[in-house]
């Protein structure tokens, strides 16, 4: 899947249960990102194409509720 505003390839959306099981300092941040965000509110993890401006590291996104 891509995000047509910046060209990015989406990683698929993590669960709760994944989230637990998979222990990598992005996902432990996303976990912590997600905690406090308030109902509605999701984080993505964004796998950045390979780009000059980027060092192709995977980033976290947060997405407003739609609506």
């Amino acid at each position: 899947m891509a995000d047509l505003e910046t060209t990015a390839a989406l990683a698929p959306l993590v669960t709760d249960f994944e989230l637990a099981t998979t222990s990598t300092p992005l996902h432990r941040a996303a976990g912590r990102l997600r905690a406090v965000l308030p109902p509605g509110w999701r984080v993505e993890i964004v796998d950045t194409p390979n780009r000059p401006d980027s060092d192709g590291a995977p980033i976290l996104r947060v997405v407003l509720p739609q609506g």
